[in-house]
Parts: C-alpha cells; sequence; structure tokens
C-alpha cells in the first residue's frame, strides 16, 4: 500500500522520493534491457529470535513521528530503535498498559501518536509523552471499536481520519481531533453499502476514495457522500472464481491502477477502461506470481510494486510483466528468513521491511542495487574469480568451478558457457578460471588452476590449451596460471604458479621463461607469480607468492628484489603480493597478505632510492589482505579486501569502507578478482557472484539521521521521570544522583553498527568526546550546576546530523548549599558579627577611660623607654664591636678574622659556580714579633703593649683597605691578603718586614726600643688546579709552618703554595710541614724566602734598651 498518511514531514519524504528515483535511475545504469532492479539479487538483514524478537509472527510494521520503527506482533508491540527490541505486552490490571497482546495493524500520526488495532482488544493509542496506552473513544466516551472486536487494518487519510477495519464491524471512520466516529457495514437491501462487514484491508486512492477489501472482494467508498461501488464480482469474474474471493490487500500505485491481492491470484483493474488484467501462479513457469495467495501489496517511493505471498515475496516488472521472487534459502544467511509474507513497510529513509508469519522482519536496502550485485553467469557456480572484457560488449566472468561465461552487457543474458569436458581437448582445460584478458587482437586467453593457458578461437568456440612439455624448453613453465597482462608493447605475460613468469612469443608460439634464481641479478625470487603490472617507464612489477615484489626490467632481464624487513618499515610490509596497480598518475600500489596496502616512494629507475609507505587496518582499510586494486576515473582507489570494500583518497589518505549490508556481493572478495572496463565501470568478484558499479553513480543516504534519548538511569536503574526518555526537554538531577547514565540512538535502520557518534556534556567535557559505535555515557559526582547534554550521529554514510540532540541538565545542590541556605547562613553571620561588635563597643567604652588615664603615664614611660632604648643600642654596638675587635690594637681579633674570611671565600665560590668565572685567591700571612719577651722582661708589659699597638699601625699602613688585619694573640698578627699571589705576598711581606725593623719603638718616658718580626704566609688556594684541595684554615696552618721555618732558617720570610704536582701527594699538609726539602726538590712546592736579618737590632735587643740620645746617628 502507498503511505501518504504515514506521518512523515513532507520535505524528508521529498528528499526520499528524489533519492528513490535516482536509485531507480543508477541501477537502470547498471543493468539490461529488462532492467536490473528484478535480476539483481538481494541481500537481507534478520530480526528474528536471535535479535531478541519474542515472537515471528510479524502482522504489521510503521515509522512514527520520531523515528522508531514500531513491530506488531501475535505476543505484543515491539519497538527498534536500531540496535535493541523493546517488548510491550499487556500487563493485566496495570493502567496503560496494551489492551491487547495480538497486534494486528498500526498507524502512526504526525502528532507523534501510535495507532494500535488489536485482535479481540479494540483500538489504542499510544500517547507519545508518557509512553501510556490509551483506548480510543467517541466524542460521547463509548469505546470507537468494541473491545471484543478484531481489527484487521488501520488507515490514517491525508485529512488525519483514522479507518479502522474490523472482521465483523465493517468499516469505522473517527476524526481523531473531535472523536467524531462514522461506521460504515453491510446491508443486504442496500447495494452501496459495503459488500460484508469483514474488512481485511484498506487503501486511499488519488481523488480521496478509499479501496476497501473484504471477505468478498473489494469496494471503492466515497468519504464525502458515503457512498460504496461494488467491484467483487468483477475481480472473482477475471480471476475464473464461480464466486466471491476474499480481497486480503488492495493499493492504487502512482499510475491509478488499482491492485487487488487475494486468495486466488493478484488482479490489476487498470485506470484507463477498466480492464482487469490477472497474474497467477503457474508452476515452473518462471516469471509468474510465486503463489496466489497475497497478503500484502506495496509501491515503494521508487515505483516498484512488491507483493507479499505465503510463498515468497514478488517484485514486478513492469515493463517485462513478470515477476521476480525471492525466497528463504537454507544455505544463504542474507536471504528471505521465511517464504511467507504478511506485511510490507517501506520507512522514510528508502528501508524495505518484510513482516513474515514466522521468522519475524526482514530489512533490505535499495541503495545496496547501486553496488551493481550480480550472481555468475552459471547458475552452478557463482564464485567469481576473473574478467576480461572484448570489443563486442561482452564481459567475460571466469568462476572457481563453473568454468567461463559471457554476458552481454546490453541485455545482461549469459550469451553462453564455456566448461571443461574430459573427453574434448577442444574445450576449456579447467573449469576453475584463475585469470582472463582479452588482447588487442581480440584474443580471449583464460588461465587455469592447474590445466594450463587456453587461447579461445572466437570463429570455432575452441580453445587452444598451452601446457608444460619436459622435452620443448619453450613450453608453458607450470599448469597453474594466476595472472596474465599484455604490456604496451603488445606482449603477454603470463603468471605461473610453480614455474615463475613466461613471455609469450607469438612468432615461435612459445614461451621465453624468466625462472627462478636464487643468486645473481638474473630470474625472479619466487617461482609463484601472483600479480603483475607495468609502469609508465615499461618496467614490470611481478607479485609473488611469499618471495616478496620484483622489477624486472623486459629489455635486459634486469631483476631488482623488494623484500619485507621486520625492523625497517619502510620495506615491503609483507611477502606475500595479491596485487599490484599503477594509477593514472604512475603511481604503484600493492595489495598484500596481511600487510595491507603499499605505496612506492620513488623512481622505479632508481630502485636502490625506493621506499614503502604502508596503509593497514590501522589507518581505517576494512582489512589487511588486499586481493584487487582498481582506480576509478577520480583518481580513488578501490580495494577488494577479505573484510569488505575500500574506497582510499590517495592525496589525503581518507579511507571509505563498504560491506555487505551496502550490497555488496559479500564482505570477502577473491584473489584476483578486479577489473576496470573501457566505460570505467569497476568489477570485483568474490564467492556470491561479483559486484560491476560506477563509483561515480554510487548512492548514499544524505538525510541525517534523527539523535533520540533512548533511556536515563540512575545507578544503572531506569530514573522515575513523568515522560519517556526520547519525549525529555530537560533532565533534573539531586545532589544524591552520583552516578548517572545517558544512552542515545541515531534512527538510522540502514547499518546501525555503522552509525557514529560523538558526545559532549557542556559545562564538563572540554570539546566533542568522539564515542565511534558506543551509544551510551556515564557521569559521576557531577557538581551543582547547569549543563547541556549534546550528542551529534552520522549515519552509515558519513552524514553527520550537525544539530542531533540538545538535552539541558540541571544539578541541584544539596540542601545545605543552596542559594536559600547561603542567605541563612550570611542572616546568622551578620548576626554574630553584630552582637560581636555590640560586645567589642562596650568593651571599647569601658577601655577608653582606662586609656586615657594611663595616657600620660604612657607618654613618660615611653620617653623614659625611648632614651633607655638608645643606651642599649650604643652598648650593643660596643659589645658587639668589642667581641670582634683585639681591645688593645683596635685590629680585628681571631673571631673578626674567621667571620670575614669564611664570608669571603664562600662568596666566591657562589661566584664561580653561577658565573662561572674563577674565584679569587689570597694569601694569609702570619707575623711574629721577634724579642718580645725580653723587651716584657726587661721594661715590664706596658712596653710590649706599647710594641703591639705601633706594629698594629704599620699593618694598617702597609695593607690596602680591602685587605683583613687581625691580632691572632700574644704577639702573632695575620694578614688576609685578597686577590694576590706569591709574588705580591713577597713585596707585603718585605715591606711590613722592613718598616718594623726600621721602627723606633718608644716605650714611655724617653726610652725606645727596636725589634724585628718574622713571617710565614701561604696561599689559598694551595693549589690553584685543585681548589678544593686544603680549606684556608689549613692553608693558614701552612702558613705558620712557614713562619716556623723562617724562624728555624733565620729568614725574615717564607712563603709557599703548591704547585699542579702537589695535588697528587698524599697528606700534604703534613708532608709540607715535614717534608719541605723533598717536595721542593721535586718541584711540588713553589717556595718564596729571604735571608736577610739586620745584625744590630739583634745586638741592640741583646744589650737591651737605650735612650734615644745613646743610639747611634741615623737610627
Amino acid at each position: 500500500m502507498r503511505k501518504a498518511s504515514d506521518g512523515r514531514a513532507p520535505r524528508t519524504w521529498a528528499a526520499r522520493r528524489a533519492a528513490s528515483v535516482a536509485i531507480a535511475i543508477v541501477a537502470a545504469g547498471f543493468g539490461f534491457t529488462r532492467g536490473v532492479e528484478a535480476a539483481q539479487p538481494m541481500h537481507f538483514t534478520h530480526l528474528g529470535a536471535d535479535a531478541g524478537l519474542a515472537q515471528g509472527g510479524v502482522m504489521a510494521i510503521v515509522e512514527d513521528s520520531q523515528g522508531f520503527l514500531w513491530l506488531g506482533t501475535e505476543d505484543g508491540l515491539v519497538r527498534y530503535d536500531g540496535y535493541a527490541l523493546r517488548h510491550l505486552i499487556r500487563q493485566r490490571g496495570v493502567p496503560g498498559s496494551l489492551p491487547n497482546n495480538w497486534i494486528a495493524a498500526l498507524a502512526s500520526g504526525s502528532d507523534g501518536r501510535l495507532w494500535i488495532g488489536t485482535d479481540g482488544g479494540g483500538v489504542a493509542w499510544r500517547d507519545p509523552m508518557t509512553g501510556r496506552f490509551l483506548p480510543l473513544r467517541s466524542a460521547a466516551g463509548e469505546a470507537a471499536v468494541p473491545p471484543e472486536e478484531k481489527v484487521r487494518a488501520l488507515h490514517l487519510d491525508h485529512r488525519g481520519h483514522l479507518w479502522i477495519a474490523t472482521r465483523t464491524a465493517g468499516l469505522v471512520e473517527v476524526d481523531v481531533v473531535t472523536a467524531q466516529v462514522r461506521r460504515f457495514q453491510h446491508s443486504e437491501a442496500d447495494g452501496a453499502t459495503l459488500s460484508d462487514d469483514g474488512v481485511l484491508a484498506v487503501a486511499e486512492g488519488h481523488g480521496g476514495a478509499l479501496w476497501v477489501a473484504t471477505h468478498l472482494g473489494v469496494d471503492r467508498l466515497d468519504p464525502a457522500s458515503g457512498r460504496v461501488e461494488r467491484l467483487g464480482l468483477r475481480v472473482a469474474a477475471a480471476l475464473g472464481a464461480s464466486g466471491p474471493v476474499q480481497a486480503n490487500a488492495v493499493l492504487e500505485d502512482q499510475h491509478g491502477d488499482l491492485w487487488v491481492g487475494t486468495d486466488a491470484g493478484l488482479a490489476k483493474i487498470e485506470a484507463a477502461g477498466e480492464r482487469v488484467r490477472v497474474y497467477r501462479s503457474q508452476r515452473d513457469v518462471p516469471g509468474t506470481l510465486p503463489s496466489d495467495h497475497v497478503q500484502a501489496l506495496l509501491e515503494d517511493d521508487s515505483g516498484r510494486l512488491w507483493i507479499g505471498t505465503g510463498a515468497g515475496l514478488a517484485l514486478f516488472d513492469r515493463r517485462a510483466e513478470r515477476f521476480d521472487t525471492y525466497r528463504h534459502q537454507a544455505a544463504d544467511p542474507a536471504s528471505l528468513p521465511d517464504d511467507y509474507v504478511i506485511s510490507l513497510y517501506e520507512d522514510r529513509a528508502g528501508l524495505m521491511w518484510i513482516g513474515t508469519k514466522t521468522k519475524g522482519v526482514a530489512k533490505w536496502n535499495p541503495r545496496s542495487w547501486s553496488f551493481g550485485h550480480q550472481l555468475g553467469g552459471d547458475p552452478a557456480g557463482t564464485a567469481v574469480t576473473a574478467f576480461a572484457e572484448d570489443g563486442k560488449e561482452t564481459l567475460w566472468l571466469g568462476t572457481f568451478g563453473a568454468g567461463l561465461s559471457a554476458i552481454d552487457r546490453r541485455t545482461g543474458a549469459a550469451r553462453s558457457h564455456y566448461r571443461h569436458r574430459p573427453n574434448d581437448p577442444r574445450s576449456l582445460p579447467d573449469d576453475r578460471v584463475m585469470a582472463a584478458l582479452v588482447d588487442h587482437h581480440g584474443t580471449l586467453w583464460v588461465g587455469t588452476m592447474t590445466a594450463g593457458l587456453a587461447r579461445l578461437d572466437a570463429g570455432s568456440h575452441a580453445f587452444r590449451t598451452y601446457r608444460p612439455d619436459a622435452a620443448v624448453a619453450q613450453s608453458l613453465p607450470a599448469l597453474g596460471v594466476m595472472c596474465l597482462l599484455e604490456d604496451t608493447r603488445g606482449n603477454l605475460w603470463v603468471g605461473t604458479y610453480g614455474g615463475g613468469l613466461a613471455r609469450f612469443d607469438r612468432a615461435s608460439d612459445g614461451f621465453r621463461r624468466y625462472a627462478l634464481a636464487d643468486t645473481g641479478e638474473e630470474g625472479l625470487r619466487s617461482d609463484r607469480a601472483t600479480a603483475l603490472a607495468e609502469d609508465p617507464s615499461g618496467l614490470l612489477w611481478v607479485g609473488t607468492d611469499g618471495g616478496g615484489l620484483d622489477l624486472l626490467d623486459p629489455d635486459t632481464g634486469k631483476v631488482v628484489r623488494f623484500v619485507h624487513q621486520r625492523d625497517d618499515t619502510s620495506t615491503l610490509s609483507a611477502n606475500t603480493v595479491y596485487s599490484v596497480h599503477v594509477d593514472p598518475r604512475g603511481g604503484v600500489w600493492i595489495g598484500t597478505r596481511g600487510g595491507g596496502l603499499d605505496h612506492i616512494i620513488g623512481s622505479a629507475r632508481r630502485p636502490d632510492d625506493i621506499r614503502f609507505r604502508n596503509y593497514s587496518e590501522t589507518d581505517g582499510l576494512a582489512n589487511d589482505t588486499v586481493y584487487g586494486i582498481e582506480s576509478d576515473s577520480a583518481g580513488r582507489l578501490w580495494l577488494s579486501t577479505i573484510g569488505g570494500l575500500s574506497r582510499f583518497e590517495p592525496d589525503s589518505g581518507a579511507i571509505r569502507n563498504f560491506r555487505q549490508s551496502h550490497g555488496l556481493q559479500g564482505d570477502e572478495f577473491n584473489f584476483g578478482a578486479h577489473f576496470r572496463s573501457v566505460t570505467g565501470q569497476l568489477f570485483f568478484g568474490g564467492p556470491n557472484g561479483y559486484n560491476g558499479f560506477f563509483p561515480e553513480r554510487l548512492l548514499y543516504d544524505e538525510i541525517p539521521p534523527p539523535v533520540v534519548l533512548t533511556a536515563f538511569l540512575k545507578f544503572n536503574q531506569p530514573a522515575q521521570a513523568p515522560l519517556v526518555p526520547e519525549q525529555l526537554k530537560s533532565i533534573s538531577l539531586g545532589y544524591k544522583d552520583a552516578v548517572v547514565t545517558l544512552e542515545f540512538a541515531a534512527l538510522d535502520f540502514a547499518a546501525p553498527a555503522a552509525n557514529r557518534y560523538r558526545y559532549m556534556l557542556q559545562g564538563f567535557d572540554s570539546g566533542w568526546v568522539e564515542a565511534g559505535a558506543k551509544r551510551s555515557v556515564t557521569y559521576t559526582n557531577l557538581a551543582a550546576g547547569n549543563y547541556v547534554f549534546r550528542v551529534r550521529a552520522a549515519n552509515s554514510d558519513g552524514v553527520w546530523n550537525e544539530g542531533g540532540l540538545s538535552l539541558p541538565v540541571t544539578v541541584a545542590p544539596a540542601p545545605w548549599a543552596t542559594w536559600w541556605a547561603r542567605v541563612g547562613y550570611a542572616l546568622l553571620a551578620a548576626l554574630i558579627i553584630y552582637w560581636l561588635w555590640s560586645t567589642q563597643q562596650r568593651k571599647l567604652q569601658r577601655e577608653a577611660e582606662y586609656a586615657r588615664r594611663l595616657q600620660v603615664e604612657v607618654r613618660d614611660r615611653t620617653v623614659e623607654l625611648a632614651e633607655r632604648n638608645r643606651e642599649l643600642e650604643h652598648l650593643n654596638r660596643q659589645l658587639k664591636e668589642a667581641s670582634l675587635t683585639d681591645p688593645l690594637t683596635g685590629l680585628g681579633n681571631r673571631r673578626y678574622l674567621q667571620q670575614m674570611l669564611t664570608q669571603f671565600v664562600s662568596a666566591e665560590e657562589l661566584r664561580e659556580a653561577q658565573h662561572g668565572a674563577p674565584a679569587l685567591s689570597m694569601v694569609l700571612m702570619v707575623i711574629d714579633l721577634d724579642y718580645l719577651k725580653p723587651i716584657n722582661d726587661m721594661h715590664g708589659h706596658q712596653a710590649g703593649d706599647r710594641i703591639l699597638t705601633q706594629v698594629a699601625d704599620i699593618l694598617r699602613d702597609c695593607c690596602r683597605t680591602g685587605d683583613y688585619a687581625a691580632r691572632w694573640g700574644g704577639d702573632e698578627f695575620v694578614v688576609a691578603y685578597l686577590g694576590a699571589d706569591l709574588s705580591n705576598a713577597e713585596v707585603l711581606a718585605e715591606r711590613v718586614r722592613s718598616r718594623v725593623a726600621k721602627q723606633i719603638f718608644r716605650l714611655g718616658d724617653g726610652r725606645v726600643v727596636r725589634t724585628s718580626c718574622s713571617i710565614g704566609f701561604a696561599r689559598y688556594p694551595f693549589v690553584l688546579e685543585a681548589p678544593a684541595l686544603l680549606t684556608w684554615e689549613q692553608c693558614l696552618s701552612l702558613a705558620d709552618a712557614a713562619l716556623f721555618h723562617a724562624k728555624k732558617q733565620r729568614n725574615a720570610w717564607l712563603g709557599w703554595a703548591g704547585t699542579a704536582a702537589a695535588a697528587a701527594v698524599e697528606g700534604l699538609l703534613q708532608a709540607v710541614e715535614t717534608d719541605l726539602e723533598r717536595l721542593e726538590r721535586e718541584g711540588r712546592l713553589d717556595v718564596r724566602r729571604t735571608q736577610f736579618q739586620p745584625e744590630d737590632t739583634v745586638d741592640k735587643l741583646r744589650v737591651g734598651a737605650r735612650r734615644r740620645s745613646d743610639w747611634p746617628t741615623g737610627v
């Protein structure tokens, strides 16, 4: 039946109609004179018990306004979303459930309501918002159809009126808006009434009239006048029946012809002339109706007429006036599941749904015909293994086991079949054809699996066979012929299995062999040649089984070999090559077993530079075993694999896969079965026939799929909601709803497993989440706030619904986190703050008076304390200076020097680490006064103190501003000469020695004395090449040791430092003190000394002090 009232939007229907017309046009382009539609096989997808269908009798099928598919069965109502079947049954005592489980009829309105006709439960309608089922009542509140009545059909006309066909109560019309009811029944006294009260089907004609199928024939009802014209007797007479014939189905097609399906055949009442034509089943007569028991009729949007019978599904070919029948085939899982067809439906995407009596529903996609699936030319064998084409509109099909067929490209008919006849040497030598080729002379060559190479004589239809002959060197090298190629020079190349490659010599009628060669450049790597191709430079690419890829120069016989290397991804991806293809731009492509597709990068003329770029399942290929490669007119590559057909874009690397559900003969193809005709048509063969198609004419579903929410769960349990999930406009969650799951579906049924999804929870997800085929998402512990859950979906042809599903989601905060709770918290906080403030104000008032009384006292005490603080600060400064200063000489003391040297060394080490500059060195100098004890003994300690203060003045005068000078203790002083080396130290030591020796020390009371000093010094770092060898404290010890040696050796001063060789001396500190001479002799020490010691100073000190007038002149 035509469905003018199935609830689809006009724009969608128009788009579908245009696509359907295009299907018919494109399909005709593949076909032959009688129409390829009728001749092509159909692949059905089943929804039965295996898919979860509880009962197999599908009485009615309809698609609702949202896009869900509904099935009426003998055991309840089933909703299908492309993935799952939801089974709805009567629940006794539960309001809103179905009135009866036997669902005989369905209709869908544009307002979303679903009308359900039951067998013994009247008519109900489903509320699309709540999912409840309600009885259909009249305006008076009565049931439109008695609850016990058996409903046989439902129809919504163009006005939106519902027509109900009943088994015993005639036909009922219901205005679903006003609930007004009209009843049409049979009256024996009135010939303008229904022919019978048992109504089985209703259909609407183009003029608005209704066609009513009854137990006694077919009637025409004028809804305006209510009058009926009975046509049953005319149909019965045409069918040759002696009495009335039951009409099971009725349909007015797009031409205005009326089709009536009966238990006695199919009748057509032509609109012009009202002639009745009859179609009956005739056993053993091809093209006739499969059964006279016609249960269902449907004209699809392409104008094809479908007939559901008790013995299969028939498609009527209007031009040939014949039927093509599709039945269940036990060996073919893609055939019709059951021959008893009781319902037919076409959805808004153009898919055909076929309801059967016992095996559920079958689905067929008309767009699959654009892939031009055909069976093999010989019914005995459908496994196609080779193609060839001549200039006489002949397509040659080689099969595996059924020989060779010649197909007339214009009619699709098989012109001839060639089979092997054991006793006929002129017949095809082997029915297992592995390769076929028509050369430039128009001669057909056929390679067989085990019987050699055959050449067909077109005139005599006899074959000349070439086989191996050990006695003839120019015979065919092996019986198995796997591939054939005619190069641009007209040479015929033969790839054999077991004999390598051979070139046919037409002059001698023999072959030149290119056999296997283990070493050297001559010969192939393997004797099993599986693929051949010639590149633009005239070189020959030879694919082998297990031996990799060979590049042959036909002129020189030189062979370059390419093999797979496991650790090098730029090499051939696998050593078994099934296909080699040269694209229109000269690119060479390799199809491998298990390695995917390889693209050769580089020039064949420079083979050493050749690399391979691989594409595999990881990149999107249907499978990594590539049997065939062909280019289309747009430069795209088509790859036949064992997992479907892949279309590859060489420029972008984009891949799109096609499978049996798209119309392929199967997901698996055959090795070597690929071909491109001169017209650009591509052919690929497999176990179930072949596909022949023009890539630019393939049809795709361009309608974006509707996206709906199918389930809303909390903690993996359906959430309680006032509306069904698909009708939810928003979702509200409580603070305890920690685990939420949302399920969704794209309502496109062509290939649901190939639909793709992406989703995003705005406010939570940072972007779109690519979900692939996954159609659910779970969120946990969402923070309180507002979100929007969005879903986009693409159908199996990659068309995205960018708008998709958009659902606001609100997560309520916990009661203690609500706005009113926060307001309460704020008020409470304000009260507490006010109380604290008031308490504080009273306290401040009490304290204010006390503060005023203390103000004067505080002011006085403040002045007093300030004065005392100033005194304390002064004392602290004095104490600090005293702790670092020698009180006698005013120089720094030992503590001062230690502190300053430690800071200096640390600062230099940090500067070296940060800036890379070498740290500054310094010389540590120990100065000891000679003969101070005798002076103290002779003149008292006050005399010694006077000498020490005057020596301190000398040191201040001799040292630079940045150097450190300190009294180390007793009569010893230490000077740190910063940034100096030994040479600088010699000058300073001599300056100090000289100044002390020449100094006249005044002791008071006119007494004067002269004395001398000894000096020892050492450099820090002691060894410049090893700065960390000795610390500055150890270097100071070495300076003290130098002082000791200076006194011992009667030197005025002595100093040293280590050379680079000193770094290797073990126990350097002790060795310097104990083994000075050896170290100096070995060059490990740089020693500086002076022998000068004035004798007069010594004599004077021995004699004792004199008055100044007693000193010699010049002292």
